[in-house]
């Protein structure tokens, strides 16, 4: 079945589909979005070397101050609980509004603000050379599993010291230091080896939000019965999903950015909103995507 799908990709990319010439104006609508929050996003850390008493922000994608409301990353709020052995209440509280986003939304941090993804994401426009197929898989989740051990174990929040999401934002906000030349070293990764190698293969933060946005309310859903197979979706997929599918893996890899939506030329993918039934049923409603 991946043979097939992988032969439909190709034959979507060389007939012109990759280009995004088909449905290209739901393309631009809601691409042209997620780039404007993207880049938001990450200007947002520069506010306080030009406005230092700014009342929107301060601070960086680890930890911050967004319009007076205390922000962490989940990873690193359970890490610093791990490593202390104690619960820092102040901090537990500040991650709740991130993992209530990730539980309805899903991970739209990956997909719509993380500053690693949208690095890439540029980066990935100036690539000239067929992008190797690498499909995503559970070992993200083995390595959140394994920092967390080792924070257990040294007392130390092991990833978050590391985290090349905390080397950008502390370059976007203060400055290049030595350690920014990890981040050039996975920005290298993505045009030269694969589309977002990092997040597919290693970051236990996406693996983090993966497994909190594992029942979300909002999903990508694949209208089967317009769905030509074309494989415009797929090709669009920076992260390798396998559109539509009910798959564990599948539904928890999905940032829901949408490109998939913007890409279909028969508008068959679409953001759904599922409601639980009583004894565990789904309801799907689909509402209006931008990219119509």
């Amino acid at each position: 079945m991946r043979r097939l799908r992988d032969l439909r990709v190709r034959m979507y990319c060389q007939s012109g589909g990759g280009n995004g010439e088909s449905g290209a104006v739901g393309l631009r609508n809601l691409r042209l979005w997620r780039r404007v929050v993207q880049l938001t996003a990450a200007g947002l850390m520069t506010a306080p070397g030009w406005w230092p008493d700014n009342p929107v922000w301060l601070g960086t994608y680890i930890s911050s101050r967004f319009c007076g409301i205390a922000l962490t990353d989940p990873l690193a709020a359970l890490e610093v609980a791990i490593a202390g052995k104690a619960v820092v209440w102040p901090l537990l509280w500040s991650a709740v509004p991130l993992i209530l986003a990730a539980a309805v939304l899903g991970r739209i941090f990956c997909g719509w603000i993380c500053p690693l993804n949208t690095a890439f994401e540029i980066a990935g426009s100036f690539r000239r050379k067929p992008q190797r197929a690498l499909a995503g898989n559970w070992q993200p989740y083995w390595l959140l599993g394994g920092f967390l051990t080792a924070s257990a174990l040294i007392g130390l929040p092991v990833f978050t010291l590391i985290s090349p999401i905390g080397i950008l934002s502390r370059t976007i906000a203060f400055g290049a230091g030595f350690e920014a030349v990890f981040v050039v070293f996975l920005v290298c990764l993505e045009l030269w080896y694969s589309r977002k190698a990092w997040c597919k293969k290693v970051c236990p933060v996406g693996a983090l939000y993966g497994l909190l946005s594992r029942f979300r309310r909002c999903r990508i859903s694949l209208d089967t019965a317009r769905c030509t197979r074309c494989g415009a979706c797929y090709a669009a997929c920076g992260m390798g999903v396998d559109i539509g599918s009910p798959g564990k893996l599948a539904v928890m890899n999905c940032s829901n950015c949408g490109d998939c939506i913007a890409a279909c030329p028969e508008h068959a993918v679409s953001y759904q909103w599922i409601k639980r039934r009583k004894g565990g049923a789904a309801k799907h409603e689909p509402f209006e995507s931008h990219s119509r």
